[in-house]
C-alpha cells in the first residue's frame, strides 16, 4: 500500500508538535557558582546551601520595568531603567526561595558567587501552560482528522466494527465479475426454450 504524501506530512507534523509541548513545558534546572540564565513566565525555584544571603540580579531587555513577585515583602520590588534596559538587584536569602516575574521580557537571573546555588524554572505560567496544552491538542487532532479523511475513515470504521462502504462496493464489483451474480434457477432445465 503505497502511503500518500499528506499523511507522512501529518505524521511529522505530530511529532513536532509533541516534541514543542514538551521542550515548552519542562522545568529547566540550572547549577553552579557562576549562574546566568532566563527566565519566562513561570516560577523560578532558588536553593541557596550558604549561611550568607548571596547576590544577584535580574537583567531585562528593552524600557519596559518588571516587578518580582515573592511572599517574603523585601525579596519583591520593580527593576529600574540602567543602560542594558531594566535591572534588579537583590540578595538571595539562604535555603530556597520562590519568585516569579510580572511584566517583564526577556529577563535574565545573574549571580556570581562562590556559593554554589541551584535553581529550577518553570517556562510558562499557568496560563501559558493551558495555551499550549490546547494548541498542542488543536494541531493533533486536525492531523489526525487529517490523515483519517486520507484513508477514507478505515481505520475509524474498523474502530467502530464497520466495514468501508468502498471495499464493499469494490468486492460486489469484483463477485459480479467473476459471473458470481445473480444465482440459477436450482431446479429444471436452465437451457432457453427453443420452441422445439
Amino acid at each position: 500500500m503505497k502511503i500518500k504524501k499528506g499523511i507522512v506530512v501529518a505524521s511529522v507534523m505530530i511529532v513536532a508538535v509533541v516534541f514543542w509541548g514538551f521542550d515548552s513545558l519542562r522545568t529547566q534546572s540550572y547549577s553552579g557558582k557562576d549562574l546566568n540564565f532566563g527566565i519566562g513566565s513561570g516560577a523560578v525555584t532558588m536553593t541557596n546551601p550558604s549561611d550568607e544571603a548571596v547576590s544577584a540580579q535580574l537583567v531585562g531587555a528593552g524600557s519596559r520595568p518588571f516587578s518580582l513577585v515573592n511572599a517574603s515583602t523585601d525579596l519583591s520590588g520593580s527593576s529600574v531603567r540602567d543602560g542594558r534596559g531594566q535591572l534588579f538587584e537583590f540578595e538571595l536569602p539562604t535555603g530556597v526561595t520562590e519568585f516569579t516575574i510580572a511584566r517583564g521580557k526577556d529577563i535574565s537571573f545573574s549571580a556570581d558567587t562562590d556559593t554554589a546555588l541551584q535553581a529550577m524554572v518553570q517556562p510558562l505560567d499557568a496560563g501559558g501552560i493551558q495555551s499550549t496544552l490546547i494548541a498542542v491538542a488543536v494541531v493533533i487532532l486536525g492531523a489526525l482528522f487529517y490523515m483519517s479523511r486520507s484513508t477514507e475513515h478505515q481505520f475509524v470504521n474498523k474502530l467502530r466494527g464497520k466495514n468501508n462502504p468502498l471495499e464493499n462496493a469494490r468486492s460486489k464489483a469484483a463477485s459480479a465479475a467473476l459471473g458470481q451474480g445473480k444465482d440459477l434457477r436450482p431446479f429444471g432445465d436452465n437451457r432457453a426454450n427453443t420452441g422445439d
